[in-house]
């Protein structure tokens, strides 16, 4: 690799080797309008014999319809691959002024053959130290992370005014593009990518995969080379300069083709809509640069130059336009005409203040701030900001040009969207509220979008409304989705595509997958009840048969009692849930199987074991569902035994007051009963420990005690008063969690039954609220010290204990 110490003339000597007659390297930047028009000049000046860009090697077959005249940027070649637990996918953008695009349109537009000459996707993983099954989801393969973390360019931006290193970047190669000699350039961009080297020890880029990478890419170059016939043009080397600095010493030496082993290795690529906004590095992409607009701008203004500006100017007037118009139009923010043209002139002396040859996007920016907000910067500078990131960003997709398609998956999905109504062809994220239990078409609508999730695709994220398959927010009627169609969504059905050409049986072949593996899996009952609930949500009614089976087996295979309590509350759930899911057809057989799990639950509840406070949980939702309109057919007499049962001998003591709280709430055990029983707890003879789980079990279950039973608060008093100071002290955290589950209301009537017993008619300032927990404890143990010190002074009286 060349010494990152180079003067400047062994830098201008290491660029010559760069172009030469047989061979020409472009080191470039991605989506770099500047390097964009330098491969623009070399191949209508150079006329080369074979054009080669950096870029997987599969991506090759891609090429014509990258280049056809009808294909609209931005596009991206969406790849993925995996082996056994390993999966990979990535996305290769490509615009207008990518280098890489630019070279290759240049190419077909003059019949001159070209290709990708990268390791492919699987291969890079696989050369990069990983962990074993990793997957690695939506990453770029035009990182440029190398130019980000370079020390060495952070001090040069620091040094020459630069905000950051796109800042810097562009002060170096966008600010004159056009202007600047190929030659200069090139050894401009040699010395920017040496610097970047520099950071970068030999180990690490092994590590990283760049080492074999960059070997891959000299083979490809040498076999080009050896192919080219002694009258024909150079070979033409589109490559990150990152790669292309070091691509001459390479090409010098022996030159060994990376061997990998990609057995086992399954995957594909497919050409897909990309979007200016994923473009933008700031939205995650993680090479290239930022406002890909402003940019695309730029790029237009230098391959068709205005008359009587300089590039960068009218792109800077064009842009301050814009925001002007988002800013009244949007917000409603007015911004007067004379506004715009002081932003301007401001945008244009500042960046001859700073000795540019043109505004840069930071001298945009900063003459925005400096003349459009007017008021607080907190409020209205949010909005400015927003403004700026939109025109700067913009909205473009691409368009795929004819015959390349999309994969039918993606084609079956994007119709069943428009014809659900959704709006997937307008920008931004759009809402949907779905009426389930009285419109078909919305829960037609509904199982669509579920099924989407489940093939990975990000369309649609549910944002409210009932949970079916965890029992949640089942009073709600409507469900709620914010949803986007987006690259990351095609992506991901390209690649789900293995399941099938349309959704439904994309949907279905994807379950089953999951149905099979949960099978040889040691699956509880509440998740193969869970994937009974999925499959009627997703409208699997064919395949609910064999998932009820299913659910029959686990439930007999499960010896967990609050596992298989959960799964008969799931199940009587889904029997209340049948009319919406449109699952009516499970009628007689989801009965059946509620029945069977509610007795095997019961069984299971005579030798209870496990811990106390799922236990105790499970024993409340059986009571529930014994009292609901599902539980009407089940022998209600058989629980209210198991209750009798664990209320008299469990052996965890929280269990069993859960048990008699339970009692009590239905009725089947008396006041006196339970306050007897708490009494009895707490009594001297008792562990202190045993009687707070018992208490804090009553009122996990009937906490309506707590103020409905004046004796229990009175009892209760009586036995904390006997108590010493450090036992109270102690359980104390205990006592506090046994009242935690009392809304505020119940907390202020249990506070007015205190009150009353301490002869007060109310706390007053013996209320503190908004102490938390930790402060307590911390003016219990400062009290404690002080207690302490009085009692070794003589004055134990004076803190209220006997001397």
């Amino acid at each position: 690799m060349p010494s990152p110490t180079l003067t400047t003339e062994e830098v201008r000597e290491l660029a010559a080797t760069l172009v030469r007659d047989e061979l020409i390297v472009v080191p470039v930047r991605h989506h770099s309008p500047a390097c964009a028009l330098l491969v623009r000049r070399l191949m209508r000046d150079r006329r080369p014999s074979a054009v080669l860009v950096e870029g997987p090697r599969a991506f090759t077959p891609l090429i014509p319809l990258l280049t056809h005249e009808k294909a609209r940027m931005p596009l991206a070649v969406y790849s993925y691959a995996s082996r056994g637990a390993d999966r990979w996918a990535a996305y290769f953008p490509f615009c207008d002024y990518s280098p890489e695009l630019v070279a290759l349109r240049e190419a077909a537009a003059a019949g001159i053959p070209s290709r990708f000459i990268d390791l492919d996707l699987s291969e890079q993983q696989l050369v990069e130290d990983g962990k074993p099954g990793e997957r690695s989801e939506g990453l770029s393969l035009l990182d440029e992370r190398h130019f980000r973390h370079s020390r060495s360019l952070e001090l040069l931006a620091k040094r020459l005014g630069c905000s950051d290193d796109e800042d810097l970047w562009e002060l170096l190669f966008e600010s004159d593009a056009g202007v600047m000699d190929p030659a200069e350039q090139i050894a401009r961009m040699a010395a920017y990518c040496l610097l970047a080297r520099a950071d970068q020890s030999e180990t690490e880029l092994a590590a990283d995969g760049t080492t074999l990478r960059e070997a891959e890419m000299a083979w490809q170059i040498r076999e080009a080379l050896a192919a080219r016939g002694p009258s024909d043009g150079p070979v033409l080397v589109v490559v990150g300069g990152f790669h292309g600095v070091v691509l001459p010493e390479l090409l010098a030496g022996a030159v060994e083709r990376p061997v990998i082993d990609v057995k086992g290795v399954t995957g594909d690529s497919a050409l897909i809509r990309y979007t200016f906004e994923r473009l933008e590095r700031l939205n995650g992409y993680g090479a290239g640069m930022t406002s890909p607009a402003w940019h695309q701008r730029l790029w237009q203004n230098l391959i068709d130059p205005p008359t009587d500006q300089h590039p960068r100017v009218a792109a800077t007037l064009t842009a301050l336009l814009d925001i002007s118009s988002e800013l009244r139009d949007r917000h409603q923010i007015p911004l007067p005409l004379p506004s715009v043209a002081a932003a301007f002139e401001q945008a244009v002396r500042l960046a001859t203040l700073r000795e540019r040859p043109a505004p840069l996007r930071s001298d945009l920016l900063d003459a925005v701030q400096s003349c459009f907000v007017k008021g607080d910067i907190e409020i209205e500078g949010l909005l400015i900001k927003a403004a700026c990131r939109l025109t700067l960003t913009g909205d473009a997709m691409g368009e795929l040009p004819p015959g390349a398609g999309l994969t039918p998956l993606v084609e079956d999905a994007r119709r069943r969207l428009r014809g659900q109504r959704l709006r997937i062809d307008e920008p931004g994220r759009q809402s949907v509220s779905l009426d389930l239990y009285r419109s078909a078409a919305h829960r037609e609508t509904s199982r669509l979008l579920h099924g989407l999730t489940l093939l990975g695709s990000s369309v649609a994220i549910r944002t409210a409304g009932p949970n079916f398959v965890h029992g949640s927010g089942l009073g709600r009627l409507h469900e709620k989705w914010d949803y986007a169609w987006s690259p990351v969504v095609e992506g991901a059905l390209v690649e789900a595509s293995v399941y099938g050409s349309t959704v439904p049986t994309a949907v279905a072949t994807r379950f089953a997958e999951l149905l099979a593996t949960r099978r040889t899996t040691n699956l509880g009952a509440p998740k193969a009840a869970a994937l009974l609930i999925q499959a009627c949500v997703l409208g699997l009614h064919e395949q609910v048969g064999e998932t009820l089976e299913l659910v029959r087996e686990r439930v007999g295979a499960d010896a967990s009692f609050p596992g298989v309590a959960t799964t008969v509350t799931q199940l009587a759930l889904l029997w209340e849930a049948l009319e919406p899911l449109e699952a009516r057809s499970l009628g007689d057989d989801l009965v059946a199987l509620v029945r069977t799990t509610y007795e095997r639950a019961l069984y299971l509840g005579r030798q209870l074991n496990g811990e106390a406070k799922p236990t105790a949980e499970a024993l409340v939702r059986l009571r529930d569902l014994v009292v609901s309109g599902t539980g009407h057919g089940l022998d209600a007499g058989l629980f209210w035994e198991l209750i009798d049962h664990v209320s008299a001998g469990h052996g965890m003591v929280f269990v069993r007051g859960a048990a008699t709280g339970i009692a009590y709430s239905a009725g089947r055990a008396g006041a006196a009963e339970v306050v007897g029983r708490v009494t009895g707890h707490l009594a001297g003879g008792m562990p202190a420990e045993d009687g707070v789980a018992f208490l804090a079990g009553v009122l996990l279950t009937a906490r309506e005690a707590a103020w409905q039973e004046e004796r229990l608060l009175a009892e209760l008093d009586r036995r904390l008063t006997e108590w010493d100071r450090a036992t109270f002290v102690r359980h104390l955290p205990e006592l506090r969690l046994a009242f935690a589950d009392l809304t505020p209301v119940e907390t202020d009537r249990v506070a007015k039954v205190v009150a009353t017993l301490k002869g007060l008619t109310e706390f007053g300032p013996l209320t503190t609220g908004g102490a938390t927990a930790e402060e307590v404890d911390r003016h219990l143990a400062v009290s404690e010290q002080a207690l302490t010190l009085l009692a070794r002074d003589g004055l134990a009286a004076w803190g209220g204990e006997a001397s």
